[in-house]
Order: structure tokens, then C-alpha cells, then sequence
């Protein structure tokens, strides 16, 4: 059992370090880096120097909170994982602060058990009256730019918002489908930490390449890397082979995990030593969020447990 980590960073490389020295301790585990093109390599490069199976991506993406650069960012993993000449039996999405609880031998039984299985569940989305779902695809968002997070007295950033309220006269009223070659795709919503099988790697991968239409619509999404992925499975053959779907549509994304598990009270939480029994109990092989400083005795534990 193969497994590629894909591992979306833009912070902490000690931790990114420490997550691939558990993990890359087993010969069948590989992890693929891609640092956020707006932050210095060379802390990354420094802190995993030397560490068997760890290779960043040749190509880097400037990824912004909400904006469609981290699909291309997620692509330049994937790619990376399945032009590398060897094959993985499993693709797994992390995001920089995520950190195993689970053992490298209980994490490879759980997808030998499941072998098969796509564990990247879907929300669907198309066609609710529920505004929380339905602004995803009904309002135009312009998220690849740095002042998602600016004031809202930037000039800048209001130009933006304003520009943006224009343009939601375009796709006010969508319903949520996407229509191409004959095909409807009907939108699914998720957690962007997903696992899935090399087949579908390599259906996603073809995918993206050959949906131009799909492409554009989803990069006026909010939030593409929670609706990108999980919309092309869902449609298409691999569905029946999700760990779950054809699930009724449930608010908040907690209530969407897949094998990372995280709590979002107003957002993620960082965790500590105090969660440390919890995270014993869950069944999930993940957790998110975890910092090298702030969380180090709960690593400390979790790596004492689980090395």
C-alpha cells in the first residue's frame, strides 16, 4: 500500500518537517510540498533537508483565503505525485497544520481495509433555498487577490467588493449545475482534506484538463477547494465508491469530515495538550489545527503514543 501525502503550506516548516518525519518513517509513504508562492522556500527546504520521501513541487501558486489558486496549487500536488514514476495506491489532501494521531501501521491497515474506497464526502448544494449554501454559486467572488483580509476601508479591497456585487448580476440566478459536453454537474460541497484512489487521482486529473467551462465557473466560487474536487467525484462513477454519499445536505463543515478531524466553533481551533484524550477516542487519522510551538506537548504525546 503506496500512499503520496499532498501537503498544502505556507507556515510553520518545523512543523511540516515533523509531520513528515512520522510519516515518511514507513517506505511506502511519500509526502509532496507545495509552498505557497508568497512565502520563502528555503525555511522549508532547510527544515525537511534530509528527510527520505519528501519533494516539493517543481511549479509554485500565490494561494489566497478563498481564492481558486489553491485548486491549481492542489493540481501541481497531485500531478507531482502521479508524474513521479511511482505508483500510489492512495492521494491524500493535507493542509499545512494538519498532523497525524494515528500510527504510520494504522493508518496504512485503514486504506488496506478500505481499499477502493474514496473518502471525500459531498454536500449537495445544487438547487437549495438555503443562502448559506446557495451564495457559494449565486454571487460572483474575485478571492486571488491579497486583500481578502484587508479592511474594509481599503480602497483597494472596496473596489473589489463592489466589483464583485456588479458581477453577482451575471450569476445571481444559477442554480447550482454546471452544463458541458453534454454533461450536467450538479454542486457538491465539502472539507478540502480528502483521500482517493489512483484511479480517480487520475479521472480529476484528466478532468481538469478537458472542462474549460467547469474551470471558469468554479473560479467565481467561494471557496473552490471545498467544492471543486467533491463536485467531479460525485458526478461521476466513483461516487458509489465514496465511504459515504448520497448524504441529505447538513450545514457546517465539521458535520463534512473526512479522515481529519478539527472542531469550528467561529474557526478552526487550534489544539493543545488539553485535547489530547479526545483526539485518542476519535476515529479519524488527522487532526487539524496544530502549531510546532503552542501544540508541542500534545505532539509530543501523539508522537510518543503513536511512534
Amino acid at each position: 500500500m503506496k500512499i503520496a501525502f499532498l501537503n498544502l503550506c505556507h507556515t510553520d516548516p518545523e512543523l511540516v518537517a515533523r509531520c513528515a518525519r512520522r510519516l515518511c518513517k514507513d517506505p511506502d509513504f511519500d509526502m509532496y510540498v507545495h509552498v505557497d508562492a508568497k512565502q520563502d522556500i528555503e525555511p522549508f527546504k532547510e527544515a525537511l533537508k534530509g528527510i527520505r520521501g519528501v519533494y516539493f513541487t517543481p511549479k509554485r501558486h500565490k494561494v489566497y483565503w478563498g481564492g481558486y489558486n489553491a485548486i491549481h496549487a492542489s493540481f501541481e500536488l497531485l500531478r507531482s505525485a502521479l508524474n513521479s514514476g511511482v505508483h500510489y495506491d492512495y492521494y491524500v489532501m493535507m493542509q499545512n497544520l494538519d498532523y497525524p494521531i494515528k500510527s504510520n501501521d494504522k493508518i496504512k491497515k485503514f486504506f488496506v481495509d478500505n481499499k477502493g474506497k474514496e473518502f471525500i464526502r459531498g454536500c449537495p448544494i445544487a438547487g437549495t433555498s438555503d443562502w448559506e449554501f446557495s451564495r457559494k454559486y449565486r454571487l460572483f467572488y474575485m478571492k486571488d487577490n491579497p486583500y481578502g483580509k484587508a479592511s474594509n476601508t481599503n480602497p483597494i479591497k472596496l473596489l473589489i467588493t463592489i466589483a464583485q456585487m456588479i458581477m453577482s448580476i451575471t450569476t445571481i440566478s444559477c442554480n447550482g449545475t454546471i452544463h458541458e459536453k453534454g454533461q450536467r454537474f450538479d454542486l457538491y460541497y465539502g472539507c478540502a482534506q480528502w483521500a482517493v484512489t489512483d484511479e480517480c487521482a487520475r479521472y480529476l486529473d484528466n478532468f481538469e484538463k478537458t472542462h474549460p467551462k467547469f474551470n471558469r465557473k468554479m473560479k467565481i466560487m467561494q471557496f473552490p477547494d471545498e467544492e471543486y474536487f467533491h463536485t467531479v467525484v460525485h458526478n461521476s462513477k466513483f461516487k458509489t465508491s465514496c465511504f459515504k454519499y448520497d448524504e441529505p445536505i447538513a450545514r457546517w463543515l465539521v458535520n463534512w469530515r473526512n479522515l481529519t478531524y478539527f472542531e469550528f466553533p467561529k474557526e478552526v481551533s487550534v489544539m493543545t495538550m488539553k485535547d489530547y484524550q479526545k483526539l485518542l477516542s476519535v476515529p479519524d487519522l488527522f487532526c487539524r489545527k496544530v502549531r510546532s510551538d503552542i501544540s508541542k506537548d500534545l505532539l509530543d504525546e501523539l508522537d510518543k503514543e503513536n511512534l
